[in-house]
């Protein structure tokens, strides 16, 4: 049987997190699985226009709200894990976001985004809770890959799960060196049957 591709970033790793958050990576080729929860975004309003561009390419969720109703529906095929994050606003905003995420090399992985934009990240057990940290951002065709610095987007990217009863609470935050948090959101998610 495949691995899933969080245990082949993580390796003998994979066995220190918690079972909640094993479960939430825990899909091999062919498999899929639904969340639902709860999600705050925020971000100072200044920076609408750079988290609009960003989302315009097909990164990050563009509406700030609290108490946003989130469903994440992930898919493995081929090694990659794809993901639909939908979320919907009380005042009745949607919002969608679509990423894939491949094997990079041990510990590291990387998560595309759309037009050729992704992150490379690295992926690590951090006391029980699973802890991505940004490496570079890059716009890639074909052969030819441009790394674009950190300063020149949002910053950082540091994305933390712990496990929450039988589910698990997701951190993500972006830093700017000059800044500071540029950007965050986070939630509580539980296990839904797959659609």
């Amino acid at each position: 049987m495949t691995k899933a591709l969080m245990q082949k970033v993580l390796g003998e790793d994979w066995y220190l997190l918690p079972d909640s958050i094993r479960r939430h990576y825990d899909i091999s080729d062919g498999g899929k699985s639904r969340l639902h929860g709860e999600m705050e975004i925020t971000y100072p309003g200044y920076l609408f226009p750079w988290v609009w561009t960003i989302h315009l390419f097909g990164g990050l969720v563009l509406w700030p709200g609290k108490a946003v109703a989130a469903e994440v529906d992930k898919r493995a095929d081929g090694g990659v894990l794809q993901w639909r994050r939908t979320l919907s606003y009380a005042d009745g905003k949607s919002d969608c976001f679509y990423s894939s995420m491949r094997f990079a090399a041990d510990n590291e992985l990387i998560e595309d985004i759309g037009f050729g934009f992704g992150l490379r990240m690295r992926v690590e057990v951090d006391e029980g809770e699973l802890l991505y940290r940004s490496l570079e951002h890059f716009w890639q065709w074909r052969n030819f890959k441009l790394k674009i610095p950190d300063w020149l987007l949002l910053g950082s990217a540091e994305i933390r799960e712990h496990a929450l009863g039988d589910g698990f609470r997701l951190d993500f935050k972006l830093t700017h060196p000059l800044w500071g948090i540029t950007y965050r959101y986070a939630g509580g998610f539980l296990y839904s049957p797959a659609q």
